[in-house]
This record gives C-alpha cells, structure tokens and sequence, in this order.
C-alpha cells in the first residue's frame, strides 16, 4: 500500500468522525479492510490523528499513529534535542515505534537503522519517514535482543525506547519490553554508546545500568527521563529544560536550601522535574541563590528571595500580599489589589477547583489577573512576571 492511499483513507475516516458518525456505523458500514490494515486499525490510526494534534500541532494531519504509538512517542522538541546529542554517523534505533524519534535521527545523522518487531507499527514509522521526505533510514521489522538481529546492526549508538505497561504502579527495567538489560547484554559488543528512554516515575534505585540519568522538562513539566551509557555518560545525573536547553547537573555547585515560613520580595516556583532529578540545591548554587524555601513536596516547590533571577526551571512572581486563608479575608484583600480573575496555583482536588475560583471570584470587579498559591493556613497573592 502507498503513503498516499493511506493518506486518503484515514483522512476519509477523520471526516466522518468529525461528522459525528458512531465507531460502530464506521467499522461495519463505512469503511473496508487493507491488505495491510483491518478495519478496527485503519479507525483506530484515524483517531490518533485527530488526538495527535495536542503533541505535534498540524503535523499530525499528515502523521500515522497507533494507540501506543501516540502515547509514548516522542515530542517534536525533545526528539530533535536527543538527535543532536546523539549525532554520529550512524546511530540503531532498536525500538523505533512508529518511527518519530528515528525520524529526528536521521535529521541529524548520516544513516539510521529503525528496528521494529510489530510489523504494522513499522509500515507506519515508514510511511512517517516519507511524510518527512528521509531515505536514509534503513527500516527492520525483527526482534531486536535475536541474535539475527543484533548481528546485522553495525552502529556507533545504539538507542532503545521500550514500551511499557501502562497502568504498571512501579517501574523496573526488566517489565519494559525490550528489557534495556537485555538490550545492553546485546549491543555491549557491538558499542559502548548505549542509550535508553526510560520510564520518567521510575525510582533511581531501579535503574540498575550504569549511565548518566537525564530528565527532562517540556514547558515546565517533566516529561522524559533518557539513560546515556560509556562515552555518553557525563556525569551521574542531570534535568534539561526544553526548550531553552538550560541544564543543571549533580557536578553543579551545591547550596543547602533552608525551609522558612516568611515570604520576601519575590516567589519563585520550581520546576518539578528538579525535585524527580534531586538537583534543586544545584540550581540554587549554580545560581548563588540568596533566599529560602517556603514549600519543598514531589508536586511544587517554592521559593522566596528579595533578588532577581533567570532561570528556565523557575517561574518567578511579585509578591502582592498575604493573609489568612479564608475566603472572607481574601475577598477582602483581593478588592484592595483591583483583582478580577484568580489562578489557584495550590493542591486542590481538580473536582473542586472551579468552585472554589467561583466563590473567590465572585463579586470581583477589577483589572488585574493574579496568582493565589497556599502554604499552611497562609494565602500568597502574586504577579507572574515576564522572563
């Protein structure tokens, strides 16, 4: 089957979703099989196209993606960030998926070999390679940890993004699938530049190869943990922040933050993916950050300081006032500050919050949009200021 066929026929299936055709009608009266594609996964590709524009924008108008395909591939940013730092002349993708982040490879690199066991999620990786106008990616549809396999891959990088299961509550390296142990046993003879996408919640503990362990923040949130391993690794670990490309390493200088209840001039909010990596007293000495911690926890971090400073893993507001936490006193000291629209930037269950903003916003009439963030029984009213 040809990319454009394909093409055709999923945006065929789009138009009738669009339309408000049910999945039933769809499959059993609307569409036909492929020699390649059931009906069931020519819907299901359909779909991902749809959903696939909240990560890659109008490009997945043109894109192909499965189910798993779209949930563990990776952003557009992050994937051409790891292809620059894994530029060399040839560079084995060994779990390539639906092909996205071998697709950033091969921008960066001089060949790529793209190896894929599902042989309908390898057709898509090579009809996205079309999309974007590559031949130099050598597709293999096989199991990667065979020794067929591994003795066909002639590479100065090997690169591996396991799938895994989603509603797995721990993460280990031998759950995901390849297993990155059995992947290393493999490829360890062929190069020492072994790389893995692993899992962002997995604990360190469980990460039993020897690597550097990069996270990765998109916007401010963490998004992906990378293990590079041999001539890869350059330090134990390390946060980049995309897509700034800002980075922070266990080697940076560390500064012991105290944790106190007085806020100063400004707040400066941190980014989570800090607080994953445990480097967050390494940006504060990278920084020479002058001030104190007012809230340490895994979702938000919070500091105070009287200075200035710029950082893509920090978010830094002026601090208009504090009073009690009620909702009396804040209405109260919100007309004072002419505010009108309220962000509650705190714990709060999602079930709850729109009426809680309600009642803190009704009745208010002013100009200014301000952010409210709770420590204990204080409530903190602050401006994000521009970087």
């Amino acid at each position: 089957m040809k990319r454009r066929e394909m093409d055709r026929i999923i945006n065929g299936i789009v138009r009738l979703i669009r339309k408000g055709y049910s999945r039933g009608m769809i499959i059993s009266e609307m569409i036909d099989d492929t020699d390649i594609f059931g009906k069931e996964k020519l819907f299901e590709i359909a779909k991902c196209r749809i959903r696939g524009k909240r990560k890659f924008g109008k490009l997945a108008e043109k894109l192909f993606f499965d189910e798993d395909g779209l949930r563990y591939s990776t952003p557009p940013e992050v994937a051409m960030y790891r292809a620059k730092r894994l530029r060399y002349e040839t560079i084995a993708d060994v779990s390539c998926g639906v092909g996205i982040q071998a697709i950033y490879f091969a921008m960066e690199s001089e060949r790529v070999i793209a190896v894929e066991k599902d042989p309908v999620r390898l057709k898509l990786a090579q009809f996205n390679a079309e999309v974007f106008g590559l031949d130099n990616i050598e597709f293999i549809n096989g199991d990667a940890t065979s020794k067929e396999i591994a003795e066909s891959v002639k590479a100065d990088v090997v690169f591996s993004d396991p799938s895994r299961k989603p509603e797995e509550p721990v993460r280990y390296l031998d759950t995901l699938n390849p297993s990155p142990v059995k992947i290393y046993e493999v490829y360890s003879r062929i190069t020492s530049r072994i790389a893995f996408e692993l899992p962002p919640q997995i604990s360190k503990e469980n990460i039993i190869l020897d690597g550097e362990k990069e996270y990765t923040s998109l916007n401010f949130r963490l998004n992906r943990l990378a293990l590079y391993m041999g001539e890869l690794k350059s330090c134990d670990t390390s946060a980049i922040s995309i897509p700034s490309e800002e980075k922070v390493t266990d080697r940076d200088k560390r500064v012991e933050i105290k944790k106190e209840g007085r806020p100063l001039l400004y707040l400066y909010e941190v980014d989570p993916t800090l607080h994953k990596a445990e480097l967050l007293e390494n940006l504060m000495g990278k920084l020479e950050f002058d001030g104190h911690a007012l809230m340490v926890s895994r979702r938000r971090t919070l500091l105070t300081s009287d200075e200035v400073y710029e950082s893509a893993f920090l978010r830094r507001y002026n601090i208009l006032a504090t009073c009690k936490f009620d909702v009396q006193s804040l209405k109260s000291t919100l007309r004072k500050l002419d505010v009108g629209k309220v962000t509650l930037r705190m714990d709060i269950d999602p079930g709850k919050y729109w009426s809680l903003r309600n009642e803190i916003e009704k009745d208010l009439a002013g100009e200014k949009k301000i952010h409210l963030f709770r420590i204990e029984d204080k409530a903190l009213i602050a401006e994000r200021e521009s970087s």
